[in-house]
C-alpha cells in the first residue's frame, strides 16, 4: 500500500484548520530547518601531484585547514579539516563549501618541509568531502538583544544596540521540534543534509534533554550549493546548512506533531551571558512574517557603493547590468532582513516582525529553504528514490 507523505506545513495548516484528527491517515512527515550553524567542518582527502614527506599546513582559497590525522607519508596527499567558522578576511569555510559544491575550482596550497605545493581543485577532483555537523538542527534556540554599548557579535551582520533583536529557528518546522527526539531513537536515521543523503550520528555538542541537537554526516559531492552557505557576521563569517528529516507518524510522535508556533517558547536573552530577559514564543517571529523583502527596484540608485550589497551576510545582492547595473538580491537571499535598514534610500520593505516588543532587525533561520528541502524529501519518497 503507498505510503501517505506529507510536508510539515502542510500538516500545520491541518492542524490549524482544525483537521487534526486526520492526522491518523498520515504515515510520514517531512521537516526540515535552516539556519547558522557554526559546528560544522569539512573531513577532505586531497591528492597533489608530487610527492612530499608530511603536509604540515593547508590552505583552500587562503582559509587555513589541519591536516591530519593521517600523515599519508611520501604519498603526496593529505587528509585534513577545515572548519566552517574558519575565514581569510569575509570568506570562511561556509562559502567555500558553497564554491566547491557549486563546481567552482579552488586553489589549494600545502607546505612539507619548509616547501610549497600548490593545486587548483574542483570537488570532482578530491575524492572524500564529507561534511560534519557537530552540532546541528538545535530544538529551536533563543533570541539576541544587547542591554549594553553597540557591540560585534555572531548573533548578527552588524553591531547590535540597545532595542533590537536576532533570534535562530524554524519554530514549528523544526525536526526536533516534532519527534520523540531521545537519541537511540535517531541514531542512525536517514535525513536530508543540503540535498544530500546523510545520517544521524547521534546527538551533537552541547545538546541537552530541553534543548538536543544533533551531529550528522553527509557527502559533500551529493549536495546542492542553494541550500548552504557562509553568513557574515559582525564577528567573522558563520556557515548555514539545511536539514530535512522524516518523521513517521506513530505513537511516538504523534503529540510533538501536533505542536504550533504558538507553543513554543522563545527566550530573550542578552548577548552577553545569555541571561534571560523574558520568554515570547515562536509565533511573535513567524507569524506574517515576510520570508523576503519586497523590492521597489524605481528608489535603487544604482549607487557605486552599495551600502546594502556590503552589509549583506551572504553575498546575494549583486550588481545587474540587465536593470541598469542597479544592485539586487539573487537566489542566494536568506531573508535575513539586514538590507532594510542599510539602503538610505528605501529599496526594501520587510515585515521582520519583533519579540516582547524589540525589533528584530537580524534573522539568521531560513523557512524558504526548509522548506523547500521537505518538499524535495516528500518527493523522493514518493518517487521511491529515498527510503528509510
Amino acid at each position: 500500500m503507498e505510503k501517505v507523505v506529507i510536508t510539515i506545513e502542510e500538516l500545520k495548516k491541518m492542524i490549524r484548520n482544525n483537521e487534526e484528527s486526520k492526522i491518523d491517515e498520515i504515515d510520514i512527515v517531512t521537516s526540515g530547518t535552516c539556519g547558522i550553524m557554526s559546528g560544522t567542518l569539512g573531513i577532505f582527502h586531497i591528492p597533489f601531484s608530487e610527492k612530499f614527506k608530511k603536509a604540515e599546513k593547508i590552505y583552500l582559497n587562503g582559509i587555513k585547514g589541519h591536516p591530519g590525522p593521517c600523515p599519508n607519508e611520501f604519498l603526496g596527499s593529505v587528509d585534513c579539516t577545515v572548519y566552517g567558522t574558519c575565514h581569510d578576511g569575509n570568506y570562511g569555510g561556509g562559502f567555500l563549501f558553497k564554491d566547491l559544491i557549486s563546481g567552482k575550482s579552488i586553489d589549494v596550497v600545502t607546505v612539507s618541509e619548509n616547501k610549497e605545493y600548490s593545486k587548483t581543485f574542483t570537488l570532482e577532483e578530491i575524492p572524500t568531502a564529507k561534511l560534519i555537523g557537530t552540532r546541528t538542527a538545535f530544538k529551536n534556540y533563543v533570541a539576541i538583544t544587547n542591554t549594553g554599548n553597540p557591540l560585534n557579535t555572531i548573533f548578527h551582520r552588524k553591531m547590535i544596540k540597545s532595542g533590537e533583536a536576532s533570534f535562530s529557528g524554524c519554530g514549528e518546522f523544526n525536526p526536533l521540534q516534532n519527534m520523540n527526539s531521545c537519541e537511540k531513537y535517531i541514531t542512525g536515521k536517514k535525513i536530508l543534509v543540503n540535498g544530500a543523503e546523510g545520517i544521524i550520528l547521534g546527538y551533537g555538542t552541547r545538546s541537552s534533554e530541553l534543548k538536543p541537537n544533533i551531529m550528522v554526516s553527509a557527502s559533500m559531492h551529493e549536495m546542492d550549493s542553494y541550500y548552504i552557505g557562509g553568513f557574515i557576521t559582525s564577528n567573522g563569517p558563520e556557515i548555514f546548512n539545511t536539514i530535512a528529516v522524516p518523521i513517521s507518524v506513530n505513537e511516538q510522535n504523534k503529540e510533538y506533531l501536533k505542536t504550533l508556533d504558538e507553543n513554543i517558547e522563545l527566550p530573550l536573552t542578552n548577548v552577553i551571558g545569555r541571561t534571560v530577559i523574558g520568554t515570547g514564543n515562536y509565533s511573535e517571529v513567524w507569524k506574517d512574517a515576510q520570508l523576503r523583502p519586497n523590492i521597489d527596484i524605481n528608489r535603487c540608485r544604482a549607487c557605486d557603493s552599495c551600502e546594502a550589497q556590503k552589509m549583506c551576510p551572504t553575498n546575494a545582492i549583486i550588481r545587474m547590468d540587465s536593470f541598469g547595473k542597479r544592485t539586487l538580491p539573487n537566489e542566494d537571499c536568506f531573508g535575513c532582513g539586514v538590507c532594510v535598514d542599510s539602503c538610505n534610500y528605501g529599496v526594501y520593505k520587510m515585515n521582520r516582525k519583533s519579540i516582547l516588543d524589540i525589533k528584530i532587525t537580524c534573522r539568521q533561520s531560513d523557512r524558504v529553504r526548509a522548506l523547500k528541502l521537505s518538499k524535495e524529501l516528500k518527493k523522493r519518497i514518493q518517487k521511491e528514490e529515498f527510503i528509510f
